[in-house]
């Protein structure tokens, strides 16, 4: 059984399911102040902010495991000093407030492994099973062997919308979808569907797909409207046309559902 909680408070979520708890966060891109100040933009350092959040939310739901779904640092090609320092500072100070860490690497996550020594276990980038839930980045397709799944967990996309007009009026959101398990697995095997098909036990019943959103709050994210456009910062997922965007459900940080992506993008947004 799997059973979700939405915090409210925060862009996060707590999985409960094979016994154990565990706190799923997305796209901490430690170090994108440093980029946004390479082109005159000054914000401050986010690590503090994040840690005590972070901790706030490991001392608050009773969490055993702490899983990143990939992008914990912001540079993609190689690591940079401040990067590396902040990487190191955030699992040092978080290892002994829960029995283990998990990160599945995300595009942006050149070196983690190096990083993360033995503070942090470091999974494929394509992902990794918890009982009947696949977890990733979402960057890249998850392998046959999450063909079985019910859920699939993914972050990479920031989605977010506009309730007014002007700044300090877009929220972070979680995107909700579903789709068949025979398009699913099609999906998975592609142009080796007819030769493979055999291997996987069931096409029955619907895969769902959860989308997390950013946990940096430096970050400016993406409009729901930016990512029906696609392009290649979207997930394959979602690009391929497996999971429809236009037909996912917006969900507030408390989980509470607003209506459809479609409904979202053909009303212009909360501001009319």
């Amino acid at each position: 059984m799997v059973k979700i909680e939405f915090i409210g408070e925060d862009a996060a979520l707590v999985l409960e399911t094979e016994g154990r708890r565990f706190l799923i966060l997305s796209d901490l891109h430690l170090g994108y102040e440093v980029e946004l100040a390479r082109e005159g933009i000054y914000f401050p350092n986010q690590l503090p902010n994040i840690l005590e959040r972070v901790l706030k939310l490991l001392e608050n739901y009773g969490v055993d495991t702490l899983v990143l779904l990939g992008d914990v640092k912001h540079r993609v090609a190689g690591v940079s000093w401040r990067e590396s320092r902040q990487v190191v500072e955030l699992l040092q100070k978080l290892k002994n407030n829960v029995n283990e860490i998990i990160i599945t690497p995300g595009n942006h996550d050149a070196g983690i492994m190096s990083l993360a020594g033995n503070m942090a276990r470091v999974v494929s980038g394509r992902g990794f099973r918890i009982g009947e839930v696949w977890m990733l980045h979402g960057h890249c397709w998850p392998p046959p062997q999450a063909a079985d799944a019910k859920l699939i967990i993914i972050g990479h996309t920031h989605p977010m919308i506009s309730l007014a007009r002007g700044p300090g009026s877009r929220r972070k959101v979680f995107l909700a979808m579903k789709t068949s398990r025979s398009r699913f697995v099609r999906g998975l095997a592609g142009k080796i569907w007819e030769a493979k098909k055999a291997e996987y036990r069931s096409t029955r019943g619907e895969v769902r797909l959860l989308v997390l959103p950013h946990f940096n709050n430096a970050l400016q994210g993406v409009e729901l409207s930016q990512l029906l456009e696609g392009g290649r910062g979207i997930s394959p997922l979602l690009r391929s046309g497996i999971f429809s965007l236009s037909d996912a459900s917006i969900l507030l940080l408390d989980g509470s559902r607003l209506g459809s992506v479609e409904w979202y993008v053909r009303s212009g947004g909360f501001w009319q």
